[in-house]
């Protein structure tokens, strides 16, 4: 079974610290199923295996 976060860029937050934030995820095991942008926002979808 897997488990699925979204990971969204906050409000007035730098590419660059969205980028430290998913690359945490990916180093404590989610993978990038998909993202999308909304508005300027970067919005990832996350998923791992329980």
């Amino acid at each position: 079974m897997n488990s699925h976060k979204f990971l969204k860029q906050k409000a007035f937050e730098k590419v660059e610290r969205f980028e430290k934030r998913l690359q945490e995820s990916i180093s404590q095991g989610w993978k990038v199923n998909s993202f999308a942008s909304d508005q300027g926002s970067l919005i990832v979808l996350l998923d791992r295996e329980r």
